[in-house]
């Protein structure tokens, strides 16, 4: 059968909503007005039998619409849509398919019998879609392939996709004729907006209930049975078309998992634990009570939900009814219980509206204020119905550029939005009245129905723009004076003009040992096209490369909400870097480039992976090895220690077990190199101080791992607190004192070794001092040597050391020069803010040692390098605090003559550092580069 054309479709809205789902229908009047209404939709309420047997079903038509599912066992599971499917629920759970919503985005539906035909909750969400649309097919007496279905804001690109995929499986057309995605997604905070909007524009709604004359910024706040979505908008006025008004989206909350369900089970705890003391003088009702705690709970959570009903009801002055509500105060007592789960223990209780309001106080966050989302960071309390607008209130912050936000109107809408607590709580924190519709279970379809009719138009817009750019045979200007026409012709049947879809939260690539990389930041405009993202790397021999996409929930967690595999098809046995390129389109639907290089920079392309990203979030299922996160990334501290833990416990097994094990140790040592590197490259280098000091001071951690601990704090310590400084300096004396205090013997002596190394970088004079009872120690000597002079401490003991070493060198071929020498450079070189602990004498006294062992021509080509370095930092010429012109010019002679004195093979290999040299030597400042090859070179030493 031939589809129908866009022109003759009608504008449709649909809520698919967690409880009930509602469809709506716009019409255009003469005037240009549009109005749009929900349609009563058909359904089963009841059977009942006819005399040949057979079960005959009860119609009836409402606007609101179970989502429940029912496969009819005896009928081949035929589904059935509906109340007589919700009312199967209690009596055939594993038959009803409930609440389905929630479960979008999971590879399979939950609780229901394997026979069941439709197994994912996209399958079962189309069968919900297409009972709407034959029902508004009847009415419109056409088949309908296009609307616009609802989904949260903060639903998540897994979530948006199976929403697609359920659209499409109910005959909508997802996509465009040349395969692009229709942006046929809306959110509802979205929805709830454009239907005030133009009830306001046609006159349903009296424009004094928000004056859009001027530029206002309204934020939505939708507060359901389990989530709730806040969104904040900008409205205003076209400058060049004052009837049609655009409406912009600024920011958007988390997903946030609180709503109308967690006041009811708090109301119920509170009920249950009131229970318990009404019986607390018998034991056997106790012991009843507490053995059927879960069912009884459940019992309570129904009271509950009463209770609050009730409550809220009370305070309703039914008098108001102009779309908006009032809230009056009444004192009655609410009396609750009854037999509770047939135990023969009744509970019978008042509660007073006081005892309530202190029961959900908790949700209400009284504590929280306005200016709060200038601190946000700092707030820890985040399960209540405050923390989720400040989130939104500071990504607006960051939107504008403006730390000071300033909210026009609040817009109240979902299941929670007459519950008195919330309306209360919302006006003392903003400081006015917000605006409640008096049908919200109605307003997010008619808002639907109504962007239905504007992305009709824009669709139609679009088109003819492309006409006028077919038509090669008109002018420029004639183009231009059509570009004028349709633009003004549209303008006055558009009333409203939206901005572009945001996302509401960044999205992650996860990585191994549970790295995290940016790859979509929050309020991003969509679609998105990111830039090409390189530096991720594969190990040698995969073919097969795991693609985890995060989110970032409200608790902190990072979690799974798509993954899929980037399948090769060569295998790289050195290793390769992946390269990427992420778009998203306006309904969230994520895609995914990859290619392999041989460089870190993208540039040399080996082969193009084939991605697939799918809806299913479990990461488990994915066969793939993560990559391995590029440099500056924020990394998971216990997640990298661990496997760096378990990696040393592996190595000493293996040589423990010895025989044929060389090659696992060695294998072992490679990705050990590898994970240090990793941490090395942190983005968050400060966050591994605490967990790093955990190892150091966990007497079952192997010491392999806690000497490896010792390089890492060494190398990534500089960000640390003072304090948490001072408690690994402790610790390496924990290593260090059984030492110094009772010789050595079955120490670990690489432990030893690495302690002393980091005492250089956070040890206090007196603990440096204490290493001189190792001077003489041949295991300890060359640490001691670098702790002291990157410390800057002992000064006297290294310059003699180093003359006696360097004199030595001029008669013989001496292995322990090169370290001194390097001790010597580090000890004198000329850092800012850094303290002279040698007299400008003594400097030119080793300068002019360095230049005689140099001439003597006796140096190795590994003692020469750092005699050269270690001469042009002593004789630096860049400050102040120099060694006299006369003998950098004597060194500079010397590093120039070099060639006198050695070979050939061995002066080439000087010509970097020489060059250096005689920069410092001659006062000239070194490049940023060059200022990094001298610390390598200078901390060598420390291995």
């Amino acid at each position: 059968m031939m589809k129908q054309t866009n022109s003759n479709q009608p504008y449709v809205g649909i809520d698919l909503g967690t409880t009930n789902s509602v469809l709506a229908i716009v019409n255009e009047r003469p005037n240009g007005d549009i109005v749009s209404h929900v349609m009563d939709i058909e359904r089963a309420t009841d059977a009942y039998s006819i005399s040949s047997g057979a079960a005959r079903l009860t119609m009836t038509r409402k606007p609101t619409l179970p989502s429940c599912v029912y496969y009819r066992q005896e009928n081949g599971y035929k589904p059935l849509v509906g109340d007589f499917a919700q009312n199967q629920y209690a009596l055939r759970p594993h038959l009803v398919a409930k609440s389905i919503k929630s479960q979008m985005g999971e590879p399979v539906a939950k609780n229901l019998l394997e026979d069941i035909p439709d197994k994912t909750p996209a399958q079962i969400s189309s069968r919900i879609l297409r009972h709407l649309l034959e029902n508004a097919e009847k009415l419109n007496r056409c088949k309908i392939h296009d609307a616009v279905i609802t989904v949260p804001a903060n639903f998540d690109s897994a979530m948006c996709a199976a929403t697609l995929e359920a659209a499409r499986m109910a005959g909508i057309n997802v996509e465009t004729p040349d395969g692009k995605i229709r942006p046929i997604l809306l959110s509802e905070p979205n929805a709830v907006i454009y239907d005030l909007v133009n009830q306001i524009k046609n006159g349903s709604i009296a424009d004094t209930v928000i004056d859009l004359s001027q530029k206002k910024r309204v934020l939505v706040f939708d507060l359901g049975g389990g989530t709730l979505d806040i969104t904040m908008h900008e409205i205003q006025r076209r400058k060049d078309m004052d009837d049609v008004l655009k409406v912009d989206e600024l920011a958007t909350n988390r997903y946030t998992l609180l709503g109308g369900d967690d006041f009811d089970k708090a109301i119920a705890q509170a009920m249950y634990q009131r229970y318990l003391k009404q019986y607390n003088r018998s034991s056997a009702a106790i012991n009843s009570i507490r053995k059927d705690e879960k069912i009884i709970l459940a019992h309570l959570e129904s009271t509950a939900e009463d209770l609050k009903l009730r409550l809220s009801e009370s305070h309703i002055d039914d008098g108001l009814d102009n779309g908006w509500d009032d809230w009056g105060y009444g004192t009655s007592d609410f009396t609750v219980g009854g037999n509770i789960a047939g135990n023969g223990y009744a509970y019978d209780d008042t509660f007073t509206k006081e005892e309530v309001e202190s029961i959900l106080s908790v949700f209400m966050a009284n504590d929280l204020k306005y200016d709060d989302y200038k601190r946000l960071e700092q707030v820890s309390s985040k399960h209540n119905i405050i923390y989720p607008i400040l989130d939104v209130l500071k990504k607006t912050a960051d939107k504008i550029g403006d730390m000071d936000v300033h909210v026009d109107a609040v817009i109240v809408n979902g299941g929670m939005s007459k519950f008195y607590m919330v309306i209360d709580r919302l006006k003392s924190f903003f400081g006015f009245d917000p605006i409640v519709a008096m049908d919200p279970d109605l307003s997010v379809a008619r808002g639907a129905a109504v962007y239905h009719y504007y992305l009709r138009h824009n669709e139609q817009l679009q088109d003819d723009m492309r006409k006028v750019e077919q038509d090669s045979l008109a002018s420029a200007k004639d183009n231009e004076e059509k570009y004028a026409a349709i633009s003004k012709k549209t303008a006055k049947t558009v009333g409203i003009e939206w901005g572009k879809a945001i996302l509401n939260d960044s999205l992650y690539l996860g990585m191994k040992m549970g790295a995290v990389q940016s790859i979509i930041p929050t309020g991003t405009e969509l679609p998105y096209h990111s830039k090409i993202m390189t530096g991720f790397s594969i190990g040698a021999g995969q073919k097969i490369i795991q693609i985890p996409i995060k989110s970032r929930h409200i608790d902190g967690e990072y979690r799974t909400i798509a993954s899929g595999n980037i399948v090769l098809k060569n295998t790289y046995n050195e290793g390769a870097y992946l390269t990427f390129k992420i778009e998203m389109t306006v309904n969230k639907v994520l895609t995914m480039q990859a290619w392999v290089c041989s460089d870190i920079d993208g540039a040399k392309i080996l082969e193009e992976g084939i991605c697939t990203i799918s809806i299913d979030n479990r990461e488990s299922i994915a066969k793939g090895i993560k990559v391995m996160p590029p440099s500056g990334t924020a990394l998971q501290p216990q997640n990298e220690l661990s496997n760096l833990t378990q990696l040393c416990k592996d190595v000493e097994q293996a040589r423990r077990r010895g025989g044929n094990n060389s090659g696992r140790v060695s294998i072992l040592s490679a990705k050990i190199r590898e994970s240090l590197k990793t941490i090395k490259n942190a983005g968050n280098k400060e966050d591994f101080a605490e967990p790093i000091l955990d190892v150091l001071r966990d007497p079952i951690v192997p010491q392999e791992a806690q000497s490896r601990c010792l390089v890492l704090a060494r190398q990534i310590g500089e960000n640390w607190t003072a304090m948490q400084k001072q408690l690994l300096a402790n610790q390496c004396m924990q290593f260090i004192e059984p030492v110094i205090q009772f010789g050595w013997g079955l120490e670990n002596v690489n432990l030893v070794n690495n302690a002393i190394y980091t005492l250089s970088v956070c040890g206090s004079k007196q603990q440096l001092e204490k290493l001189e009872a190792l001077h003489g120690n041949r295991r300890y000597y060359q640490a001691c040597v670098y702790a002291h002079a990157r410390a800057r401490t002992c000064a006297a003991w290294l310059k003699d050391i180093f003359v006696r070493d360097a004199k030595n060198a001029q008669i013989k071929q001496s292995n322990i020069l090169g370290p001194t020498a390097y001790a010597i450079g580090t000890l004198l070189k000329k850092d800012i803010g850094k303290e002279h602990v040698l007299s400008l004498r003594e400097e030119e006294e080793i300068a002019n040692t360095i230049c005689e062992a140099i001439k003597s021509g006796y140096l190795t080509k590994d003692t020469i390098v750092p005699m050269i370095v270690a001469l042009g930092c002593v004789a630096d010429q860049r400050h102040e605090y120099a060694v006299s012109k006369k003998c950098a010019e004597n060194a500079l002679h010397c590093i120039e003559t070099v060639h006198y004195y050695y070979e050939n093979k061995i002066v080439e290999k000087l010509q970097r550092c020489r060059m250096i040299a005689a920069k410092l030597l001659s006062g000239i400042a070194l490049t940023q580069e060059e200022e990094q090859f001298l610390i390598m070179k200078l901390d060598s030493i420390g291995g």
